[in-house]
């Protein structure tokens, strides 16, 4: 048999014993369009490793191969060289490529090619307007400016590249038995190395794990960085015989690299052909945290750039604002009047040339053609009068704008008021080119969990069996769950009853037919929550209700996905990859006592790590509870055995897992253990308690609950606990007793206060499962966890057949606290007649409760409440709202709130019909509007169908990945760095730690930032206009010839030096208020929107022709004829009278001087006296046969000359 037979026999061998490797890789790399042959595997010839894989046709897979750096020596020092370092560069430019990329990129904006064509236009002989380096002056200037900037702003990215590639990890150097672990530095990382990673570590490069401290070889990781997720998701050893990959004698083949981040499939390949297949769960992503583990071990797959992270990097968000887009409207207005005041200048210059007909003109050489070329003279001129008013267009403006936006952005980021003290974080702008639009917004969509409230939920109240209990309230304090001063006496004497013969007990069938025979006014408070003694079944009922509180706690307990570990994870191994005795590390360092299993076994050129067994011990029975909250989407989380005198430490999916668990911490039910197959608990009397895992039911979108499916230790009955919604668990429920009906209108009686009090409930139920329906549904559940297509709605539908005829145990009444600040934020947003919108996932109860304590709704708002069923409903029900607006008289003192649930809200948002309009109509009459029970889809949705149909500037702000969608749609998005990890604040153009600071962002910064900068750009227009005009009005005194009175250096450092500092001082530094009046009037925030108006820009460019006129002709009256004011004289005057006339009117529209202000106008005065006197002196022939030698200084001479200016000054403002 040859080789290639041989290695193809043994690939089939490997695919019939190996399915689970032949579904990933299969899926994942063989499925591939350049496979479609058989494989065979073609080996190294110095190894003998399979080092590809080919088909049969000979074409190459997109398959890369890793061999360990340990054993690059034996491959020939070839393996793993095609692939990239972990060295990351995120600049733009090097010092070779920065020039020209820059220009190019420069290139590709309007104005900068139109300077361009101007310089290129100058150049042509028969259009020199004036010197050729002269006209390069304003496009260099411009061009230089950006080109620092952007060098600064790269220079910046660099040394974060710097910080990123220096940090520190531990990579195995070294070959045989001599090798070990040292410290470099992240850049020195290569594919192929073996890293050493400990717990809260970063990981440095996509890592595919080869072993872990846990003796399951689970780990977790924190993709936080990666998603903006701070779920923790697990992660898995490669599973194998032992020996797979001993002594490093392995390669691993995996897929090219991608930027999928959900899938990875691969094998580790031993050098005798058996291999393991790994997929999407072996590998640890760069940029992710290592958590829940003390150390894991592996090989790096992807580097630097080819990683996962690095290729999902899409680099910076661009938004261009409301008000550029209204500035390049009216550029085009300047674009259209240039070209007005050049055809005029073109065609009055040939009229008054033909209006001559053949009598002698100075200036035309006798016999010129020019004559009988008045076309082609009138084409010269205009093209001139494109040079001469090049000004019309404001190049410089778009240089000012970025730099004002750059200083604006500086001080909202440094603004201590918008601080948090609490962490110490405050503003951050993410995006920087809208930070005007902060001043404009109309209508604002917040969430309402976590960006309203603390999303740091505290268990307040609970219904069991009918019965309600309270927490006991503290002045100044909160319930935290393991205070056991704040539960309640009556429940918690209850609950200590709980003892494993008491769990044992099942579903108590004889006690519950006696419970269902309790006369309908019985309560289980009294008496000590016992019935009446002289009631012969009383006992029995009394203890079928225990049973019930009992099995509810129980239930809080367990019905979770609560990560449990006993102590914060410490790894034996320091920073430079010492492994340091036990002695040594006693007092820094724990772990829990494990033995060494196959997961420590496979890699022989690892150094085997003993095992610490040395304890932590905790000073109290308490759990201690960490104060992260993570999010899991796993079928369970498995955790650090837990020892019987240690205090667990505890990591929940959300802030509502954390505060059950803790509450049935309070009461005396305390989560131990949380294995991938079992869960133990330590009840009131001190006894634990281990129950069998068999499933676990995550929560979803589609049913909104989540079960686990348990067997008691000692028992054959699996139970179901479910928790979730009430409309998602009371449809689900068996109440087919006069009991069961009776504790469920209980139940929702009670639920309808807490929704009332703003309390956010969950409903608690249990189901017996009979061991022959268990047996009957298990093949399904299975199958749906392993089924690769259709899987979620396979596990969809197996759940909701499991979550069937429940029996209630009772609810939940968890607190979620208003933020500090809320109310005053929204009274002043809704006072600065801002339309705030509060769309939840809540229940509506919950939300109006909210939307009145936050002031979203106020007191004397009547409410209107759409909750239709159908279209047509809905339609009619819209109608008549409308109609009752329109008609009442008077109207209610607070306006009208529009309450909508998701089902009505989904009707509305159908753009087929005119459900959407009637929405939109109806909800703009209204004061404030409530969107509950709606989806993260529909936020955006919302959001969307707002924006489109009323023409408005939208923000939306919200804290977690579910409001993602909304904020990415509104015009600007803000995200709170709150409990639900990061990615609101990634996708958002500014974040904040507190929503109480979005009063101060918009009516402050916003008022400020839209304020500065509208009036700035509006003086752009205003003087480089007003300065053409100057120029064009000279032309009906040189019979339109192109020339000009000014030397051409004031031409070209009028805009870009003489009146630049003015206006970037005013952008950056003006205020109209201070902002406690700002504050303390919200109304004021409207006034700063009106500063750019649709005719803004032709009212200033009235004022610039009235103030052209006067600062050309008052100097021209102002000497008589015998005077002999000569052109560079006038020039000279003209120019003076416009940058004194142009600064005094900055003067006069800035609100508060500064000493950047005066600063500004002083340094930009002495600028151009200097620039003037160095002209005069130095330009002996510059202009031949007229120069400009002197004339400054004669100028400045005559005291007829200053009262010119003055006078021109006071006429022109």
């Amino acid at each position: 048999m040859s080789s290639t037979e041989s290695a193809l026999h043994r690939d089939s061998a490997v695919a019939n014993r190996e399915p689970e490797y032949i579904n990933s890789l299969e899926v994942c790399i063989i499925g591939s369009a350049r496979c479609r042959g058989r494989l065979r595997t073609v080996k190294s010839a110095e190894t003998g490793c399979p080092l590809a894989r080919r088909t049969s046709s000979g074409a190459a897979r997109d398959t890369r191969v890793v061999v360990p750096n340990t054993r690059r020596a034996a491959a020939g020092g070839r393996a793993n060289a095609g692939c990239a370092g972990n060295a990351i560069k995120t600049t733009k430019y090097t010092l070779l490529t920065f020039l020209p990329k820059n220009l190019f990129e420069q290139f590709h904006r309007f104005a900068n090619l139109y300077f361009v064509f101007i310089v290129a236009l100058n150049w042509m002989p028969s259009i020199n307007a004036f010197g050729k380096e002269v006209a390069m002056i304003p496009v260099v200037v411009v061009l230089t400016v950006t080109a620092v900037k952007d060098a600064y702003e790269d220079y910046r990215r660099h040394l974060s590249d710097e910080r990123i590639n220096g940090a520190p990890c531990r990579v195995f150097r070294g070959g045989g038995g001599g090798g070990r672990y040292v410290r470099e530095h992240w850049r020195d990382v290569r594919v192929g190395d073996v890293v050493h990673l400990s717990c809260d570590e970063v990981i440095p490069a996509d890592v595919l794990l080869l072993r872990c401290s846990n003796a399951r070889g689970v780990c977790y990781v924190e993709t936080t960085n990666l998603d903006g997720e701070s779920n923790l998701k697990r992660r898995r050893v490669a599973r194998g015989p032992p020996d797979v990959v001993a002594a490093a004698q392995f390669i691993v083949e995996c897929d090219t690299p991608n930027n999928q981040i959900d899938r990875f499939g691969g094998a580790v390949a031993h050098t005798d052909g058996r291999r393991v297949a790994v997929g999407n769960d072996n590998l640890l992503l760069r940029g992710c945290v290592l958590k829940n583990t003390d150390y894991v071990e592996g090989v790096v797959v992807y580097a630097g750039h080819e990683t996962k992270a690095m290729l999902n990097n899409g680099g910076p968000r661009y938004k261009r604002s409301r008000l550029e887009r209204h500035m390049n409207r009216d550029v085009v207005w300047c674009v259209a009047l240039l070209l007005l005041l050049c055809v005029a200048g073109g065609a009055g210059s040939a009229l008054w040339l033909g209006s001559h007909g053949d009598a002698e003109l100075p200036f035309v050489p006798p016999g010129s053609e020019e004559r009988d070329a008045l076309a082609r003279h009138g084409v010269q001129v205009f093209l001139t009068s494109i040079i001469l008013y090049q000004l019309m267009i404001p190049l410089s403006l778009y240089v000012s704008m970025e730099l004002v936006k750059l200083g604006q952005v500086y001080f909202i980021d440094r603004d201590a008021a918008m601080r948090d003290a609490r962490t110490g974080c405050g503003v951050e702008c993410r995006a920087l080119n809208i930070t005007e639009d902060l001043g404009v917004v109309e209508h604002v969509f917040c969430d309402k969990t976590g960006t309203l409230t603390e999303n740091d939920m505290v268990f307040k109240k609970c219904t069991v069996g009918g019965a309600a209990f309270a927490q006991r309230e503290r002045e100044g304090e909160k319930v935290k769950g393991k205070n056991r001063d704040d539960v309640d006496p009556a429940l918690y004497s209850t609950v200590r009853g709980i003892t494993k013969d008491t769990l044992a007990g099942g579903s108590f069938p004889e006690k519950r037919a006696a419970a269902d025979r309790m006369p309908p006014g019985w309560d289980p408070l009294q008496s000590g929550i016992s019935p009446s003694r002289s009631d012969p079944d009383g006992s029995d009922r009394d203890d079928a209700w225990r049973h019930d509180v009992q099995e509810f706690f129980v239930a809080m307990a367990i019905c979770n996905t609560v990560v449990v570990s006993k102590h914060p994870h410490r790894d034996r191994m320091d920073a430079s990859g010492v492994v340091h005795d036990d002695d040594d590390v006693a007092t820094t360092t724990t772990t829990t006592t494990t033995t060494t299993t196959k997961f420590e076994s496979h890699f022989g050129f690892m150094p085997a790590i003993p095992r610490f067994i040395k304890r932590f011990k905790s000073s109290g029975k308490d759990p201690v509870v960490t104060e992260s909250y993570r999010k899991n989407d796993d079928d369970g989380i498995a955790a650090v055995a837990a020892d019987n005198d240690e205090a667990p430490y505890y990591e929940a999916e959300s802030p509502d897992e954390l505060a059950l668990v803790q509450a049935a911490c309070a009461y005396g039910v305390t989560l131990l253990q949380r294995t991938d197959d079992a869960v133990r608990v330590r009840l009131p009397d001190g006894s634990r308690v281990t129950f069998d895992l068999l499933h676990v039911l995550p929560f979803d979108a589609a049913r909104r609950r989540m079960s686990v499916v348990v067997r008691a230790a000692g028992t054959r009955d699996p139970v179901l606990y479910c928790k979730g919604a009430d409309s998602a668990v009371m449809t689900k429920l068996r109440a087919d007793s006069r009991h069961a009906r009776r504790v469920v209108d209980a139940t929702m009686h009670h639920l309808d206060g807490y929704a009332r009090e703003g309390l956010r409930t969950l409903c608690v139920a249990r189901r017996a499962l009979d061991p022959d329906e268990y047996a009957a549904w298990r093949p399904a559940q299975r199958a749906a966890e392993t089924a690769v297509a259709g899987r979620e709605g396979a596990l969809l539908r197996a759940a909701c057949a499991a979550e069937t005829e429940m029996r209630l145990l009772g609810a939940t009444g968890v607190e979620d606290r208003l933020q500090e600040g809320v109310p005053a934020c929204i009274s002043a947003l809704r006072a600065a007649r801002i339309n705030v919108w509060l769309i939840t996932g809540d229940k509506r109860e919950t939300a109006v409760n909210v939307a009145y304590s936050s002031r979203v709704f106020a007191a004397d708002m009547k409410l209107l409440h759409l909750n239709a069923c159908t279209a047509e409903a809905a339609a009619l029900q819209m109608r008549a709202y409308a109609e009752e607006i329109a008609e009442s008289t008077p109207a209610p003192p607070g306006g009208y709130a529009l309450v909508v649930d998701g089902h009505a809200l989904a009707l509305a948002l159908d753009r087929g019909g005119d459900a959407g309009a009637a929405f939109v109509e109806l909800a703009s009459r209204c004061a404030a509007v409530l969107c509950c029970r709606v989806s993260p889809l529909q936020k955006g949705a919302v959001v969307r169908l707002v924006k489109d149909s009323l023409g408005v500037l939208t923000l939306a702000v919200g804290d977690g990945a579910n409001d993602v969608t909304m904020i990415r749609t509104a015009d600007v998005g803000v995200g709170i760095a709150g409990q639900e990890g990061m990615q609101a604040v990634m996708a958002s153009d500014f974040a904040m730690p507190r929503f109480r600071h979005l009063a101060r962002l918009l009516l402050v910064h916003g008022h400020w930032c839209h304020d500065r900068l509208a009036r700035m750009i509006l003086y752009f227009f205003y003087k480089n206009a007003s300065y053409v005009f100057v120029l064009f009005l000279y032309q009906f005194h040189c019979m339109f010839s192109g020339q000009v009175m000014v030397d051409q250096i004031y031409l070209i450092l009028y805009s870009l030096l003489f009146t630049a500092l003015q206006p970037l001082a005013v952008g950056v530094f003006d205020r109209d208020a201070s902002p406690e009046l700002l504050l303390a009037r919200p109304r004021l925030y409207a006034s700063g929107a009106t500063a750019y108006r649709p005719g803004s820009f032709w009212l200033n460019i009235l004022d610039a022709v009235y103030q052209s006129v006067v600062v050309f002709y008052v100097p021209l009256a102002a000497f008589s004829p015998s005077d002999a004011l000569g052109m560079w004289e006038l020039g000279t005057l003209s120019t003076t009278a416009c940058v004194c006339v142009h600064t005094a009117h900055l003067g006069v529209e800035t609100r508060s001087w500064t000493a950047a202000h005066a600063a500004s106008i002083a340094a930009s005065v002495a600028v151009y006296a200097a620039v003037a006197l160095l002209v005069s002196s130095i330009c002996l022939t510059c202009n031949p046969p007229s120069n400009p030698y002197w004339v400054t200084m004669h100028v400045a001479a005559r005291p007829a000359h200053w009262f010119a200016v003055t006078a021109a000054v006071v006429a022109a403002l």
